[in-house]
């Protein structure tokens, strides 16, 4: 696998940190903590945005066992392990 991600700024890490909160554990939130997560995600989505339109494309290479090989393939077409 080729991976030609950039590095990840502080606002990104949290924006992936807290997304990743409000995904899991959003619905059990009281209403008021949830709005102020929801904020906070908000307010940290144009720097995902642009982190997201820098990263470079992530290719895989497969050789599966009857000698077929996927090449050039996006990174989205497989599951990691």
């Amino acid at each position: 696998m080729d991976e030609h991600h950039r590095r990840q700024s502080h606002e990104v890490r949290e924006y992936v940190r807290l997304k990743s909160l409000l995904g899991d554990f959003g619905h059990q939130m009281p209403p008021a903590s949830r709005k102020q997560l929801e904020e906070q995600v908000g307010a940290l989505e144009e720097q995902w945005a642009a982190y997201q339109r820098r990263m470079l494309r992530v290719t895989v290479r497969v050789r599966l066992d009857n000698g077929f090989v996927l090449d050039d393939v996006p990174e989205e077409a497989f599951a990691s392990a």
